[in-house]
């Protein structure tokens, strides 16, 4: 229950969370500030950003770019104390996305280089090339090439006919500077954000739980901050529509929230794991002579959309094809649990003289990783009649996540933005995970997880599944009150 606070004690938990709040913004335009020098700027690298701060050598530029991370996710931890006393309402909390949004809206991509990529497709659609096909490669050399990440640059895009289409839109309206086209995708993924930030707290008041720790993990941590604003990642449109269907579903409009769950589908296909167990929680519900009716909705509305979609793309139907779907595979980076205990046990196998190709030990184990999300997918959809299915839903996306060939931070708000909503939103380990996950990578988008990394990743990961196989604790966490 939120703790009702009166008189001189008011005034003091005002004072204290401005406190925090003024902490936390103090971090965000240092991180803009330095990131001018560190972050993921526009190559080469003199044409930079639209504004420069000189923050020294480089040594120092780290030091003062990680110092106001710590002031950030300081800040933010700070808010979540008055979070958890019921002391966030929703209005402070926009005021807070505006204060810590905003410097790093305005401020250089951080943390990674995908929105070049993204702007690359764009500009390969309006150009009439399809991006499902045609690379980034084929736009020639020149600033926008060589800002895009190497390993995506002869890489076919692994998004939806939606987000493809939207992109080659924003390429028809911001001309030919890099820097206004980040800026026009970073508005465009707002639109995510405002979604997410309007759904979260409907969502949990329909759940029966607190709309400001909602907000506190799902919208204003350090996790979601980076990768939605800082970073510019589609992730923000997957998940604002994702949640928003979600929201309409619960709240029992159907029909609609399937319709913006199959749009969330056309921007990344996981999404599409929502109409499932929507499709199963109806189906519970419904009474048998309705049931067939509750299933032919589930099934014909969202095919029609993402026909719909595709079709007015003109793109075709490649994005759902092999080499789309292959693409995740093609970059093998070792804060992937399934990489790092491919590498583990090829270092095993070459020490005891087997020999092994690690690339097909790494193969062998991102197949397990993937047969395991899929049958622990199923386990919770099966499960989906006894469970809280909105629950269940953001641990499949987990799940999916953790699974997956590649694993990046921001992966992890598609289930933990879910499960902010839940009464799993005063798990200890979900805060851990929001406010820490994103310093895998560094400023400039290089993966800080290198080397003898996988020495320490992989144990766990074979921990992490020996537990979810055998130790029936984990039904505590599926049932949302573990820490």
């Amino acid at each position: 229950m939120p703790t009702v606070v009166r008189g001189p004690r008011l005034h003091h938990a005002v004072r204290s969370l401005s406190l925090w709040i003024g902490i936390g913004t103090c971090g965000s335009i240092g991180m803009a500030m330095v990131g001018t020098t560190l972050g993921a700027i526009p190559q080469p690298g003199d044409s930079g950003w639209w504004f420069h701060v000189s923050a020294g050598g480089s040594a120092l530029a780290h030091v003062g770019f990680y110092a106001s991370v710590v002031l950030l996710i300081a800040g933010w931890l700070g808010v979540g104390l008055h979070a958890r006393r019921g002391q966030l309402t929703v209005p402070r909390a926009w005021v807070i996305l505006a204060l810590w949004g905003l410097p790093l809206l305005v401020g250089p991509p951080l943390f990674s280089r995908d929105i070049y990529s993204y702007i690359g497709q764009g500009q390969l659609a309006f150009h009439g090339l399809n991006p499902y096909s045609v690379p980034p490669s084929a736009l020639g050399s020149g600033p926008l090439l060589a800002s895009i990440a190497s390993v995506w640059r002869h890489t076919a895009s692994p998004y939806g006919p939606l987000f493809v289409t939207v992109s080659r839109g924003a390429a028809a309206i911001s001309g030919g500077s890099l820097v206004v086209q980040v800026m026009v995708f970073r508005l465009m993924e707002l639109i995510g954000v405002v979604l997410i930030m309007v759904s979260l707290p409907r969502l949990s008041r329909r759940l029966g739980t607190d709309p400001g720790l909602a907000l506190w993990l799902g919208a204003l941590s350090p996790l979601a901050l980076f990768s939605f604003i800082a970073s510019g990642h589609n992730d923000a449109l997957m998940v604002g529509l994702l949640l928003a269907g979600v929201t309409l579903a619960t709240d029992g409009r159907v029909a609609v929230g399937l319709t913006l769950c199959a749009l969330a589908a056309t921007i990344k296909l996981p999404a599409a794991a929502a109409i499932v167990f929507i499709a199963v929680d109806q189906y519970r519900r419904a009474p048998g002579p309705r049931r067939g009716r509750v299933i032919l909705e589930a099934v014909v509305l969202p095919v029609a959309v993402i026909a719909g979609v595709t079709l007015a793309s003109g793109l075709g139907w490649t994005w759902l094809g092999p080499t789309a779907l292959h693409v995740p595979t093609e970059l093998r980076v070792l804060s992937t649990p399934a990489v790092s205990l491919g590498v583990f046990f090829h270092s095993i196998l070459h020490a005891v003289g087997i020999p092994a190709a690690q690339s097909v030990t790494v193969t062998v184990t991102q197949f397990v990783f993937g047969l395991l999300a899929v049958a622990g997918t199923a386990w919770l959809v099966g499960n989906a009649h006894r469970l809280e299915v909105v629950r269940l839903l953001g641990l499949a996306l987990l799940l999916i996540v953790v699974g997956s060939p590649t694993v990046w931070p921001w992966y992890l708000m598609w289930g933990l933005a879910i499960l902010a909503a839940t009464p799993a939103q005063r798990s200890r380990v979900l805060a851990a995970v929001a406010g820490f996950a994103m310093l895998a990578v560094g400023p400039g988008g290089t993966p800080m997880l290198g080397g003898d990394a996988y020495y320490v990743i992989a144990p766990l990961a074979l921990a992490g599944c020996i537990w979810l196989i055998w130790d029936r604790h984990w039904r505590a966490v599926v049932s949302g009150y573990a820490v």
